[in-house]
């Protein structure tokens, strides 16, 4: 479970976590806001887990509101999100938030708590809500009862209705710095290369950075377009390489990802921005190019690779896409070891 400190990188949230949520003003609504895999669940719940927690450290995780937050059993707490209705009658499995299950929330939030000061209710994926759901939801917002707190997370805030948003008071989850989630990754097993690239490659959201690190078929494909793009030297390797690679067009796009970022990581230590240690599984030339290479050098690879999309884009048979990225990767390589 996310702790407080977690999120020391997160300016406005632990502003709010070490400054406002311990005072006695806590807004009745929060609208928890961030790309997709920046923690919004986790933060719910941790603010859920202060708010009902009954020690003198929020949360202390041992007292009997904290040990049922652990379990999610605590009586005061209420989850919902699309599919899995807390209203008898809803069928299970919808995508949308039914104004049924609202009219439930309604009703649950006018008894008072059972064993707390406070009842917490997070809606997840807020934007499921209908129309008619909002609307609902909206007249509990406008005067709710003390004791209510409701903890809305939403990706799409726009797709909420402007009364709710105007009731809500924001908590943005920005993406996450790449080192923070590199040590996160690291902290968790993966070995220190890896997750730099994975940190890189997760625009800043952890669960891509999660998935990232542990699949093992995208590392194995990154190990294979290095042996083909860096360490291939001969013309009369592009046919043998590009055929390899003949049958893989639906992966197009994570093809394209992997180059960039390979050819990221030799700017990024060209410009001292990284550690050489991230070029262990490069050939010798390509680090020492990244030692020493003018930095227009990876610019215009960077410029192949975005005429390649270009051209995967537009039809181009896939396997001469293939050959003339390569060839353009060997001919860099040729140029500036003649130069």
């Amino acid at each position: 479970m996310r702790t407080v400190q977690d999120y020391r990188e997160q300016s406005a949230v632990w502003h709010f976590l070490t400054g406002v949520l311990p005072g006695s003003k806590v807004p009745h609504a929060l609208l928890i806001t961030g790309i997709s895999g920046t923690g919004k669940r986790s933060l719910a719940n941790l603010i859920a887990r202060i708010l009902l927690c009954e020690g003198s450290e929020k949360p202390c995780g041992h007292c009997k509101s904290c040990v049922q937050m652990e379990k999610l059993e605590h009586p005061d707490y209420t989850v919902l999100r699309p599919g899995e209705p807390i209203a008898q009658g809803v069928d299970k499995g919808k995508k949308i938030i039914p104004v049924d299950d609202i009219r439930e929330v309604a009703r649950i939030v006018r008894s008072n708590p059972f064993e707390s000061a406070h009842r917490v209710i997070v809606i997840e994926q807020a934007e499921a809500m209908n129309a008619n759901a909002q609307n609902a939801l909206l007249k509990t917002l406008e005067e709710p009862p003390e004791y209510a707190h409701f903890l809305l997370t939403t990706e799409f805030a726009g797709a909420l209705l402007p009364t709710v948003l105007s009731r809500c008071q924001e908590l943005k989850l920005l993406p996450w710095p790449e080192d923070w989630l590199a040590g996160l990754l690291e902290t968790r097993g993966t070995e220190h290369n890896r997750a730099v690239s994975a940190a890189r490659l997760s625009g800043g959201s952890i669960g891509k950075a999660l998935a990232i690190a542990g699949d093992a078929d995208y590392w194995t494909r990154r190990d294979e377009l290095m042996q083909g793009f860096f360490c291939s030297a001969r013309r009369s390797d592009v046919a043998r390489v590009s055929d390899r690679w003949k049958d893989s067009k639906d992966s197009a796009g994570e093809i394209f990802d992997i180059l960039e970022d390979m050819i990221r990581t030799l700017m990024m230590v060209r410009t001292g921005r990284a550690d050489a240690a991230l070029l262990d599984a490069y050939p010798v030339e390509w680090r020492r190019m990244a030692g020493e290479a003018d930095l227009r050098v990876f610019a215009r690879l960077l410029d192949a690779l975005a005429n390649a999309r270009l051209m995967q884009q537009n039809q181009v048979t896939w396997q001469a896409v293939m050959e003339q990225l390569l060839l353009k990767f060997m001919e860099e390589k040729d140029q500036w070891q003649k130069s």
